[in-house]
């Protein structure tokens, strides 16, 4: 083969590896799964690489995230303003 072609699926397979690597480490350092689960998505890692790899990333990236605290204080046990109406004062 000449010209660029050699060099391109080169290019191509160093990037897949890179985001297989990537995604493995993610998966590892990750404390939300459990031992079988993380087996299983590298599994999906290496075996369905460009798929694989994007699946594992964006779960990880869902359960990395902060939970938004409340911009409001929950209501206390006095109040009768609670969603619901007239309901809630009964």
């Amino acid at each position: 083969m000449h010209g660029p072609l050699p060099y391109v699926l080169a290019a191509i397979a160093i990037a897949v590896l890179a985001g297989d690597l990537a995604a493995t480490v993610v998966v590892l350092r990750s404390d939300f799964y459990s031992g079988p689960q993380r087996a299983w998505q590298l599994a999906l890692v290496w075996l369905i690489p460009i798929v694989g790899a994007a699946c594992c990333l964006s779960f990880a990236a869902i359960h990395r995230r902060a939970i938004p605290k409340p911009s409001a204080a929950f209501p206390g046990s006095d109040t009768y303003n609670l969603p619901g109406g007239e309901a809630n004062s009964l």
